[in-house]
């Protein structure tokens, strides 16, 4: 009688199906970067990130690329009248292509099953190619120059890798610098988006 009134048992072998589970943001793989970037802040280039990370410590990431920065400026050279003319007047067209063997180390400040934000650091060495057209002078066409250096880059960034793989950057810090004599020490901001596998 008080068999009757039981719950009817789950056939043998069959369990409960089991919930998936979270699918969490890749600690290691490679990974493309593309965006903008800001060189004296009112220089617009284009920067292009292509690395492998791979986990260290808990929380904690490195990671190696190759860092690709490409830009253009034009500067307007005055006009100088007491020379007679024979001085060039114009615009100076300036293309500069960098490309940084880059090492970085972030730590995550919040990690989730939807997302890893981190901040973190890198340090970049390259050599530095610029080309240089010169404005045109009287009866003589301007013509172009090159010339290369060994630059680096010294950064800081805030990430945002979302558990299905996309990645938001942004570098409100950075420096490019050369071990030349007279050269420049140069700020940089980059605003960057992309993928991890």
């Amino acid at each position: 009688m008080s068999g009757a009134l039981s719950a009817p048992a789950e056939p043998a072998g069959e369990a409960p199906p089991a919930e998936p589970a979270p699918k969490l943001p890749a600690q290691r793989g490679p990974r493309a970067l593309l965006g903008l970037s800001w060189v004296r802040i009112d220089v617009l280039g284009y920067r292009l990130d292509l690395g492998w990370q791979i986990p260290w410590i808990q929380h904690t990431a490195l990671r190696a690329s190759l860092s690709a920065l490409y830009s253009y400026d034009s500067v307007s050279l005055p006009n100088m009248p007491g020379l007679g003319g024979l001085a060039p007047s114009g615009d100076l067209e300036i293309h500069e292509l960098a490309l940084l063997a880059t090492a970085e180390i972030d730590v995550a400040l919040l990690s989730t099953e939807q997302g890893r934000l981190a901040a973190g650091g890198g340090l970049g060495i390259g050599p530095s190619f610029a080309w240089v057209k010169m404005p045109d002078m009287p009866f003589q066409p301007g013509e172009w120059t090159h010339a290369s250096a060994a630059i680096g880059r010294l950064s800081g960034y805030l990430e945002y890798r979302f558990a299905s793989g996309w990645l938001l950057r942004g570098q409100p810090f950075g420096l490019l610098f050369s071990g030349q004599d007279n050269a420049d020490t140069v700020y940089e901001m980059a605003a960057m988006g992309g993928y991890q596998w």
